[in-house]
């Protein structure tokens, strides 16, 4: 018996495309399967470039999916939306979910659901496979990383149900949400009414700092001796870098930036003290901790017992997260952006023989870490194998204001000059590798006349799934360079096995276990199946001529590039 919907009937695949675009929804980033039949004749009936679908990204790999989703937020401040092949493409993408939840990135995440009739109804199950496929429950998976999760039923549901997961992922603190569409539901008849040009559920208003709470740490902070500033998210929007930069000078507070995921202060500010908490944190009788979940190693360093504990942002307890043990003498709930430039206004310019004297106290040490990059690169220049700070001195020195870099581990960050807030992004507190090569597409998407660079380590490189990134790059015309660290070795694995057995077996190892990457594969061959420019580089004064080779490519040729870099 024939159960399809006439061809001049409009589809619930239809309604939820047209949706998605009324909604801000620009770019859809799939990973096709069996469960998208109605996605892929909603397209069809449309015709190609149909301006009322958001436009479909063929990525094929999950991880790299849901990288460029987060890329391209990150960039651009709208919501994308992935779709992906039910449970087992669900399965490949939750690196890149734990990601996007730990790192805050709205996303509309969703999946086909395996058919549920076994047969008479349009979309039923027409596969061997969709028996095997099938979930008790699909997304429990994913659940504790998504902040809301939710099966599309009826044709009725559909704005709705997007409305509701559209609002609640921009929602502070934001991240991704999960919906699942079966097949039979999208190939429905749609509902008759049409959906709202314009959404009646709107993303709750970010939280307000409370203004009792500011008053009380503006009054801390005049009492303080030795106040600091840690962050690693502050930047998020680069409109809160000057707001960060105007109140640290009016105070006197220094800044450290620990593994910072964003630009969070220019690298010229006089408050800006660099990357490490530890020189500053034992002194400092006010730590003011804005937008970081780990502001110190508390095996290595902590504060002063007596110092006064300030957590600031829109999770300041970071809920989300099992056991967090920074004590917060005060917690404050706010959007860090108006809250400081609230704070700014409560203090106005602090003066006076101490304060000038704490200014020119933090001036100092920030020239001393200045100088002390300066040597280090000096010494680094000549090393060969090439050195991780001489390669990144190199980079720095490539770049310019309109080039986006995206880190990924290998880059040592006192030998950048960051200045241009927006400009520079890093990997998620959670670590889920496979993340930088993505999220540069998905950024040179967002802002196709920038120069974008992923900066990886060789381990990072595979985990990337460079084929699907590269053949994403030439079938989008997305050219971005690609720069792998390659030391053949599990730097993290390497590094955290010291750090618990210093002197241990495994630390006089000629090959530590389960950490090396020998034999290297010659990574630039890759990007040549994909028409892209390749080149290996082992000696450290080819490497300013190897970047600008490979940046030609990029800029001029409108090719992809890999360097692949032979560094120690």
């Amino acid at each position: 018996m024939d159960h399809s919907v006439p061809a001049e009937t409009t589809i619930v695949a239809e309604s939820y495309l047209r949706l998605l675009a009324s909604r801000g929804v620009r770019y859809l980033f799939g990973n096709g399967g069996t469960d998208f039949a109605p996605i892929i004749e909603a397209y069809a009936r449309a015709g190609e470039g149909a301006p009322e679908l958001p436009v479909p990204v063929i990525v094929p790999h999950e991880n790299v999916a849901v990288a460029m989703a987060h890329g391209y937020h990150m960039v651009s401040g709208e919501l994308p939306a992935v779709m992906v092949h039910v449970g087992l493409g669900t399965a490949n993408s939750l690196n890149g979910i734990y990601n996007a939840c730990r790192s805050q990135i709205p996303m509309l995440f969703t999946a086909g659901r395996t058919p549920i009739l076994e047969e008479g109804m349009t979309g039923a199950r027409t596969n061997l496979i969709n028996w095997a496929q099938e979930m008790f429950d699909q997304a429990g998976m994913l659940r504790e990383l998504v902040k809301w999760d939710y099966e599309l039923r009826l044709p009725q549901q559909v704005e709705i149900v997007v409305d509701r997961a559209v609002a609640l992922a921009q929602s502070e603190p934001r991240g991704p949400v999960y919906l699942t569409l079966p097949r039979e539901v999208l190939a429905m008849p749609a509902a008759g009414a049409e959906p709202l040009p314009r959404t009646r559920t709107q993303p709750a208003v970010p939280p307000r700092a409370d203004t009792a709470a500011l008053e009380t740490l503006a009054a801390w902070i005049r009492e303080a001796k030795a106040p600091l500033i840690i962050t690693a998210e502050l930047g998020r929007d680069p409109a809160e870098v000057p707001v960060l930069a105007a109140l640290a000078e009016a105070a006197a507070i220094p800044v450290v930036q620990n593994r910072p995921r964003y630009l969070g202060l220019p690298s010229s500010h006089p408050m800006a003290c660099g990357f490490d908490p530890g020189a500053l944190l034992p002194e400092a009788d006010l730590v003011i901790v804005s937008d970081c979940d780990v502001p110190w190693m508390p095996t290595k360093t902590s504060p002063n017992p007596a110092a006064r504990i300030v957590h600031l942002g829109t999770d300041p307890h970071f809920a989300r997260y099992p056991v967090r043990g920074f004590h917060a003498d005060l917690a404050i709930t706010g959007a860090a952006g108006p809250a400081l430039a609230a704070l700014h206004g409560l203090l106005g310019r602090l003066e006076g023989p101490e304060i000038d004297a704490r200014r020119a106290k933090v001036t100092a040490h920030h020239q001393a870490l200045l100088d002390r990059a300066a040597k280090v690169r000096g010494e680094a220049e000549a090393k060969s194998p090439i050195s991780f700070a001489w390669a990144t001195h190199c980079i720095d020195q490539s770049i310019d204001a309109d080039t986006i870099l995206v880190n990924e581990y290998p880059l040592v960050l006192d030998q950048l000059s960051f200045e241009t807030p927006g400009s520079f992004f890093s990997y998620s507190p959670a670590g889920g590798l496979g993340w930088a090569v993505g999220a540069a597409l998905g950024a040179k998407l967002a802002a196709p006349e920038k120069t974008v660079i992923a900066t990886v380590g060789d381990g990072a490189y595979m985990f990337s799934n460079p084929t699907p990134a590269h053949f994403v790059s030439r079938a989008t015309d997305l050219p971005i360079l690609t720069i792998v660290f390659n030391n053949s070795l599990w730097g993290a694995v390497r590094g955290a096995t010291l750090s618990v057995y210093p002197d241990g077996h495994a630390s006089r190892a000629n090959r530590m276990p389960l950490a090396t990457l020998d034999p290297s594969p010659d990574y630039e061959k890759l990007v040549e199946a994909s028409g892209g420019y390749g080149e290996k580089v082992t000696d450290p004064a080819e490497v300013p001529a190897a970047l600008r080779r490979a940046l030609h490519a990029v800029r001029v040729e409108r090719r992809q590039a890999v360097l692949n870099l032979i560094v120690r």
